[in-house]
């Protein structure tokens, strides 16, 4: 059996970079060695490699996330980071796809148990379906906006002409669209959840301050388990039902006990009685900043109306 000829290289220096090259791929920004004259199957070869490469990385990426709490923090503190996605944008893909479902919900018919489905068969025809589920939706409005009244927040009038909100300050009410203002929320309340992650590592900070671990380790930790959070969650917005949420709450306690003692290589009860501190003190911080998120959203469409 013959042996195999070497690849010749295509080039002696990186068409990238210009550094000198040795073998298929360049020292100094990693782009491999071939004659890049343009053809299409180039083209498709390039993209495919992309392509798989990726979808390779998003999947082990997740994998791990789900099925090995507090790993993946630990190998990307270790230096082991090519074969995963970042943090940041673990939790950003995450948070995002969870808070836009969040939108939508508002602003499309439901379709869980694909009752929209069931409706359109039943009746025949798209028309009567629809004004089927915007009836059942039109009824369920009271406990939506109940959410609201602690707050200072008042249904608006039941003859009103659309879809509204009055908010009541000093007793002076303001009408506003119950819609935008959910949305509104919505969007300030995601951008309030990012600035909680690094309060969150303080957190973690102070309760591990004998493991001299560095604040930024904290912080990747928060991430981590902050997007595995807001995965489960994202099933609570398609399935939107009692169990579900209980389960996912029960799911996420569960994950953070099993990262918090893998990563951090306490007692079983020691990490009991810092998860139980956490969990008090970020839900305390979360409580503030819903309620302060609330006042800042009234405040602005009352700016803007």
């Amino acid at each position: 059996m013959g042996k195999q000829k070497p690849r010749i290289a295509a080039n002696i220096n990186c068409l990238n970079c210009g550094a000198h090259l040795s073998s298929q791929f360049c020292p100094q920004c990693g782009q491999k060695n071939k004659d890049y004259r343009l053809s299409f199957k180039d083209l498709f070869s390039d993209f495919l490699e992309e392509m798989l490469d990726m979808d390779s990385r998003v999947l082990r990426t997740m994998r791990t996330l789900f099925t090995k709490p507090g790993f993946l923090t630990t190998e990307y503190i270790k230096g082991r980071r090519i074969s995963y996605l970042p943090p940041v944008r673990i939790y950003l893909v995450a948070s995002v796809v969870f808070f836009l479902l969040l939108s939508l919900k508002a602003m499309l018919p439901s379709v869980q148990n694909n009752q929209f489905i069931r409706e359109l068969t039943s009746k025949g025809g798209v028309e009567e379906s629809l004004s089927s589920r915007i009836k059942s939706q039109q009824a369920s409005k009271t406990d939506q906006t109940a959410l609201f009244e602690e707050q200072g927040l008042v249904s608006a009038e039941s003859d009103s002409s659309h879809s509204g909100m009055s908010l009541s300050f000093d007793d002076q009410a303001f009408d506003v669209e119950q819609g935008e203002f959910l949305n509104s929320f919505t969007d300030n309340f995601a951008k309030m959840m990012f600035l909680l992650l690094p309060v969150a590592a303080l957190q973690l900070k102070l309760l591990y301050w004998r493991r001299r671990k560095l604040y930024i380790e904290h912080l990747i930790f928060s991430l981590h388990v902050h997007a595995f959070i807001f995965s489960l969650l994202i099933l609570t917005v398609i399935l939107d039902y009692k169990p579900v949420m209980w389960t996912v709450i029960l799911a996420s306690l569960i994950y953070l006990y099993l990262s918090m003692k893998n990563y951090y290589e306490q007692s079983y009860m020691k990490t009991f009685s810092k998860m139980f501190l956490l969990l008090f003190s970020y839900g305390l911080t979360t409580g503030l900043v819903m309620v302060l998120t609330l006042v800042i959203t009234a405040i602005a469409m009352l700016a803007g109306s």
